[in-house]
């Protein structure tokens, strides 16, 4: 069985919020699924763009992604858009003390959706089965993703600016720390407690790039990853496919360095081989 739930907001309620190239993201992965993978097509992949982006919608989905996987299963969860960080409402987080969220499209600030919610989530794959998570969104908790003008003709509407979703001042009593520490955990670490891989837009302390590529819009780690494994042979492991798009992102200008996590005998595996 071969499963994907592809999530991508460009808009949020805030007009200031909205990103360009999320929706384009979705789009080119499902491409790359569907024609370099073999997924099905409806039945097996689910797209959440926008509005649909809700925090249920994204919980369902988990929960029907996940739903009879058995050993053997190849299961994908995308998201591109925000990410931010909230204070710790659990007490697990002993370090900076601040939980790791994804920005749905209705984000409750009180009740957000955490790194702790993506683990419990996925936490019933079994063993055998593999799940690759792929967040093109910053982890640091700036909830930022980098808009790049691009060069040349630009539409005179079109911003040359950041990207912002932080934490209100008035949503918490806690006071609001703008620049996490370095130690912030990424999001998404929680899941590779389970047969899951993790591949992260950026390090910790960087921002993941909103950019204007090849005629349109898309999230730079997006765009480089689906090339490379467009160019690269079907064994591509997990390891070489995250070198060789860190290589071609700094080829391009970007400065963001993704990141992959997991058990150390998943990475050396065929991307999305389980």
């Amino acid at each position: 069985m071969k499963k994907a739930l592809l999530v991508g907001i460009n808009r949020y309620p805030d007009p200031r919020n909205e990103l360009k190239g999320c929706v384009n993201d979705v789009r080119q992965v499902a491409g790359m699924l569907k024609e370099r993978y073999g997924f099905p097509g409806d039945a097996d992949m689910r797209l959440l763009t926008d509005a649909r982006a809700t925090t249920k919608a994204i919980l369902d989905g988990l929960a029907w992604l996940t739903a009879g996987a058995s050993p053997g299963d190849s299961l994908v969860f995308h998201y591109s858009g925000h990410g931010s960080q909230v204070p710790d409402m659990s007490g697990d987080e002993t370090t900076d003390r601040l939980d790791e969220i994804l920005c749905p499209y209705d984000l409750d600030w009180k009740r957000p959706l955490t790194d702790d919610d993506l683990a419990a989530a996925c936490a019933d794959v079994p063993r055998g089965a593999l799940l690759t998570v792929i967040l093109d969104c910053c982890h640091s908790g700036t909830g930022l993703r980098d808009f790049i003008r691009p060069r040349g003709v630009i539409p005179s509407e079109t911003p040359d600016r950041h990207r912002f979703l932080p934490l209100p001042e008035t949503s918490h009593s806690a006071p609001r720390n703008p620049r996490p520490p370095r130690t912030a955990r990424r999001f998404g670490v929680g899941v590779t407690r389970t047969n899951a891989v993790l591949i992260a837009a950026c390090r910790d302390d960087q921002t993941s790039a909103d950019a204007w590529i090849d005629g349109g819009y898309h999230g730079a780690l997006t765009y480089h990853l689906c090339r490379n494994l467009a160019n690269g042979g079907r064994d591509l492991t997990y390891r070489a496919l995250v070198s060789a798009t860190g290589t071609t992102l700094s080829r391009a200008g970007f400065d963001q360095v993704p990141q992959l996590e997991g058990p150390a005998k998943l990475l050396v595996l065929p991307f999305s081989a389980a």
